[in-house]
């Protein structure tokens, strides 16, 4: 456990809180809070300081407290303007490098100048903030390394840097003037890295990855895994000797393996990705958790809650790492909208309607046997519950649901399943999954007592070169980002409609954050808590399509 000192007071403090929750959430820092800058000259119970100090120079006590921390092997974490003032001291100015200097606040667009180093490793290459923000000199000649860096009239100018400090270690980090930038999962990561790095904690090795299963998705997980530092593809499992043979075409560093059992006998595989149909998650999940490995389901997680109850059992009773591969939560258009839902812009939700589906023939693979599939509702419905219970977090109270089964006779999956959840405070939510649907619903229709989110479908074609030529391929809606409004309520019952700009899709995330989740305890995007959640919901709804309302407390 890293026993971090955090000095801020008022503002300052407020601003830090949801960096500070995330902080709580990954069970590897402990955190205590002072205010006045006396405290620190008695940091024997620290491992880490972290400051944000807008006050001024330290003097006395305090500066000496500092300065003898880091001597004697501390680490600080210098948040804004806390290096421009602290660095005035006599005794902490050698330690901690020169003044800062201030930018005004504006759109900063933050670069990552070294992707090798842990604090980050896996961080996206650049990103945005509305903040001010203090940068360093970088003279090339202190011993600092510049992590991070913004243009400015032209030049560049390092925003985040690292560095010896006595026998300790100091990380400048220029941000945090907004509260909103403590709200940015970038910055957090980044930050509790710093913490990390500051406290002298390193990554953990490398994880081998083996694919169990490698059908349609298969080169999605090997290309993601391929590119993520810290994760590699180990092995790969298949009964299909030709889709053996083209995995090992793409990653000819991985062991074929026969099934299951051959691969889980390879010592370099340290996780495992069930990518096999979902009749088949349990069994196989359960498996590899009772071998020793950290395990990645395909969605659905498992068919029923008894399952899903048991996978977090041998999860716990073995401490690995148990998660589900819902990917789209960083689709652009959902992040967009969690984005209007979580910062208040509609006010409070309280109704809410998604839709997938249109009229054609459902695929003919497991997809559509409910044998195998656990029917409709367990396909797209994994992605829109999982959507859904990210904007409305509450406690669904009940679930109702309908079902028809009318034109696709020679499938056993639905042809039209209505979802409907009703939750503790009173909002409502409704999924409809349809292959019969002539005209289609919009993707989202969202209700908030001061505005709506609308989500349009989209159509795109593109050219796919063949060996003709060059041929226009339709691209599926479903797989399109959605056009997405925002109206709030204008003059004479009329709405200001305003479409919102979507955000650039973040490669690999599910696959970064497993990463950083496995190597450095960063907080797990989807817990297997949650993914059970929807499990519960699901099973629930297909109980109620058949016997009526079901009342739940999920």
């Amino acid at each position: 456990m890293i026993r971090a000192l955090v000095m801020a007071a008022g503002p300052e403090l407020e601003a830090m809180e949801p960096w500070l929750s995330y902080l709580r959430e990954t069970k590897e820092v402990e955190t205590r809070v002072i205010g006045r800058p006396e405290e620190l000259a008695d940091l024997e119970r620290a491992d880490v300081v972290v400051a944000h100090d807008p006050s001024g120079a330290l003097g006395g006590a305090a500066e000496d407290g500092i300065a003898d921390f880091l001597t004697s092997g501390g680490g600080l974490v210098s948040l804004h303007c806390t290096s421009a003032n602290w660095s005035r001291g006599p005794r902490l100015g050698p330690l901690i490098g020169g003044a800062a200097d201030r930018l005004p606040a504006g759109e900063l667009v933050v670069d990552v100048e070294r992707s090798d180093h842990d604090i980050t490793r896996r961080s996206p290459t650049s990103f945005t903030v509305l903040d001010s923000g203090f940068t360093v000199e970088d003279d090339g000649g202190d011993g600092a390394e510049v992590l991070l860096s913004t243009t400015w009239r032209s030049g560049r100018r390092p925003l985040a840097t690292v560095r010896r400090a006595g026998s300790g270690r100091f990380l400048h980090f220029g941000l945090g003037g907004a509260a909103s930038t403590f709200q940015s999962p970038s910055v957090q990561d980044l930050l509790y890295r710093g913490v990390r790095h500051a406290a002298g904690r390193s990554e953990g090795s490398p994880v081998g990855v083996g694919l169990v299963g490698f059908g349609a998705i298969g080169p999605e997980h090997l290309s993601a895994i391929s590119a993520v530092p810290g994760l590699s593809v180990a092995a790969v499992a298949d009964h299909s000797p030709e889709r053996l043979r083209a995995a090992i075409s793409l990653a000819p560093e991985a062991a074929p393996a026969d099934d299951l059992k051959d691969l889980l006998e390879n010592p370099a595989v340290g996780a495992v990705v069930i990518s096999t149909p979902p009749n088949t998650h349990f069994a196989l999940a359960r498996r590899a958790l009772q071998a020793g490995r950290h395990v990645i389901v395909e969605k659905p997680f498992c068919l029923t809650v008894s399952e899903a109850d048991q996978l977090l059992e041998a999860a716990t009773a073995t401490q690995r790492t148990l998660t589900v591969y819902q990917s789209r939560r960083w689709d652009p258009d959902f992040m967009a909208l969690r984005e209007l839902v979580e910062t208040g812009q509609l006010g409070r939700v309280f109704h809410l309607e998604a839709f997938v589906g249109g009229f054609e023939h459902p695929c003919h693979f497991w997809h559509s046997d409910s044998s195998v599939s656990g029917g409709v509702i367990f396909d797209w419905g994994a992605h829109y519950l999982d959507w859904i219970l990210q904007l409305l977090p509450g406690r669904v109270v009940e679930v109702s649901a309908s079902s028809q089964k009318l034109i696709w006779l020679d499938v056993t999956n639905e042809d039209h399943f209505v979802l409907r959840m009703t939750f503790e405070d009173g909002a409502s939510a409704e999924f409809i999954h349809s292959d019969i649907a002539a005209a289609r619903k919009p993707k989202w229709y969202v209700l908030g007592t001061e505005g709506a989110a609308l989500g349009l479908w989209r159509e795109e074609s593109r050219l796919v070169a063949t060996p003709t030529g060059v041929s226009e391929v339709q691209v599926p809606v479903a797989d399109l980002p959605c056009e997405l409004h925002l109206l709030r309520p204008g003059p004479a019952g009329r709405s200001h409609d305003q479409r919102v700009a979507l955000p650039t899709a973040a490669p690999q995330a599910f696959y970064r954050n497993l990463a950083g989740h496995l190597l450095a305890r960063e907080p797990l995007a989807v817990t297997p808590e949650a993914a059970r959640r929807n499990i519960a919901i699901m099973e629930a709804a297909m109980r109620a399509a058949s016997g009526g309302p079901q009342r739940v407390r999920i």
